[in-house]
């Protein structure tokens, strides 16, 4: 077995630095960066969708690019496979390709991989000298806010400190956004009222939704709000789009795939203030006056929501709705266009995977020339390879579109590569772009296609008032993710995922007042927060808190 290696570096540190290289300047260059002639080895799972990688559009650009030759070593595609052949490589003792590129590691595995010596601490490259670093990181600085990096370098260490795995971060201005609800417009017109800006506000609206037939079809078959809350399970308590989550951030700042809040670095609960307690009794008031429906927590389907969105009858039933409004709508039913953005009137969570990027590109212990894999690294990162990666070569695969033409503005695909191909390897991996096909800038659009349109302009203005929201009212520390040792996670074991569940399973009973479950009584809460403290809260908190403030540098 290698050395072990452990670099353990304070982010407080590392931000200083940053900011010193940066004044350095793009044309201080002391370490070289010439590698023409020089060969690079990588590891990746061959594509279906590639017909060649040798000869790959993408490959020769990398190639032109460096000046380098670059030679691929095949590994199984599935998971169990590339990883007993990974293990089989270091068991016989054979070199492992300079760079591991698109392998799923979990953090667990990253940080076994990187204690043991065979895959290496990016932490000083990322804060390195070189001109393409500093471009590097200018450039994550612009795309994404400044902090990014520390933010970045922070969520993606490993519990020693370091950074064994580069990050992807490829984005779009859209689908970064938690939850996404939507209010009938119409009936709004219908009743001479104005889209909610806040809670009291919301609440009035849901009453004359309830009681004036805002359908106008002479029937009492109105919903004033519904959704639909994903199952209380380990996989998905935490998802999005819960409309009763969207409205306990109007009390709370809360998100369930992060678990804590902070203030000042220290840790508590959002499921356990009086704040969260305000608003279940909020929500129960809803459900008590039939204002939100008790079906948000029976239906078991997207298909459910959606036969209440856009309707059979064509008659729009909902007045406030949460879900994604493309995939719960019947298409081409005009129903759907009745609905518009309604943010947030307090705190707009983000989705954590977007402080949180992935890491699955790692250069290895046998790597014979260091700078030059962080330089292939660095070059995937730019503008021009985040292109090409993700929809091939200009002018081949795509052209900029007109200020006239339908797309807007942007590009527009006019072959993307579909069958078995050498444009791309297939894959974002590595790219660092907030250049999504699924944005304003880069969706190609049919002007004949009028409910792509429509339905996609709602979402694009529910996604832009909802980001406005988190940047205006958002906390300023915000805990997207903790990192434990292993044996800080060995000793929590399931319970957060109990925990978790219980706090789903509790805000359920609490909105629909549930015997037992009464937020307006003293001693309902108080079993509440007993039963919380009995499943392990506290020891969780400890041992979060002491794991936070290793990652903060404290």
């Amino acid at each position: 077995m290698k050395q072990h290696l452990k670099k353990i570096v304070c982010l407080a540190l590392a931000v200083l630095m940053v900011a010193g290289l940066a004044a350095c300047g793009k044309d201080e260059t002391p370490v070289s960066t010439d590698h023409t002639g020089k060969v690079l080895t990588i590891g990746r799972q061959p594509r279906q969708q590639v017909d060649d990688y040798e000869n790959n559009a993408l490959t020769l650009w990398y190639e032109e690019q460096l000046g380098i030759d670059i030679q691929f070593v095949d590994f199984a595609s599935g998971a169990a496979d590339w990883r007993a052949q990974v293990n089989a490589m270091i068991a016989a003792g054979e070199r492992l390709p300079d760079i591991m590129w698109g392998f799923g590691w979990s953090e667990q595995e990253r940080y076994d991989y990187g204690r043991d010596g065979y895959i290496i601490d990016l932490t000083d490259l990322m804060l390195g000298d070189t001109a393409a670093t500093v471009e590097w990181r200018e450039r994550m600085e612009e795309l994404f806010g400044e902090g990014r990096l520390e933010t970045v370098m922070r969520n993606i260490a490993s519990p020693d400190g370091a950074i064994y795995g580069f990050p992807t971060q490829a984005y779009g201005e859209t689908y970064n956004t938690n939850t996404h609800t939507f209010i009938n417009k119409v009936w709004l017109d219908n009743l001479g009222l104005e889209v909610p800006t806040n809670w009291d506000e919301l609440v009035e609206v849901l009453r004359a939704f309830k009681t004036q037939d805002p359908n106008q079809n002479g029937k009492n078959d109105e919903i004033p709000a519904i959704g639909m809350v994903p199952p209380t399970n380990t996989a998905s308590a935490g998802a999005t789009n819960d409309i009763t989550a969207w409205m306990l951030n109007n009390f709370e700042f809360l998100c369930d795939t992060r678990q804590w809040n902070a203030v000042d670095g220290q840790l508590y609960s959002p499921y356990t203030t009086d704040a969260y307690r305000e608003g279940l009794k909020a929500l129960n008031q809803l459900v008590a006056e039939g204002l939100l429906s008790a079906s948000t927590w029976t239906m078991t389907s997207g298909t459910e929501l959606g036969a209440i969105w856009t309707p059979a009858s064509g008659t729009a039933i909902a007045g406030v709705i949460s879900g994604a409004i493309a995939a719960r709508s019947t298409i081409d039913d005009e129903t759907a266009y009745e609905y518009v953005a309604l943010p947030p009137f307090n705190y707009a969570p983000m989705v954590t995977s977007f402080n949180v990027p992935p890491c699955n590109i790692f250069i290895t212990e046998d790597c014979e020339d260091v700078q030059l894999a962080f330089d292939f690294l660095l070059l995937g990162a730019t503008d021009e390879a985040s292109y090409r990666a993700t929809i091939g070569v200009e002018g081949e695969n795509w052209v900029w579109a007109e200020d006239d033409s339908p797309a807007g503005k942007g590009y527009m695909c006019t072959n993307y590569p579909t069958a078995p191909h050498h444009a791309t390897w297939h894959t974002n991996i590595g790219t660092m772009s907030m250049d999504s096909m699924n944005t304003v800038h880069h969706t190609v659009r049919d002007p004949q296609n009028v409910w792509s349109n429509t339905v996609g302009d709602i979402f694009l203005d529910h996604e832009q008032k909802y980001t406005a929201i988190a940047n205006e009212n958002n906390p300023e520390e915000i805990v997207d993710k903790i990192i434990y040792t292993p044996e800080e996670s060995a000793e929590l074991d399931v319970r957060p995922a109990e925990i978790l569940i219980y706090v789903k399973e509790a805000r359920a009973k609490f909105a629909v007042g549930q015997a037992g479950f009464d937020p307006n009584n003293d001693a309902n809460w108080a079993n509440y927060l007993q039963t919380l403290d009995n499943m392990g809260m506290q020891d969780w908190k400890e041992i979060s808190q002491t794991a936070y403030s290793r990652m903060m540098g404290k």
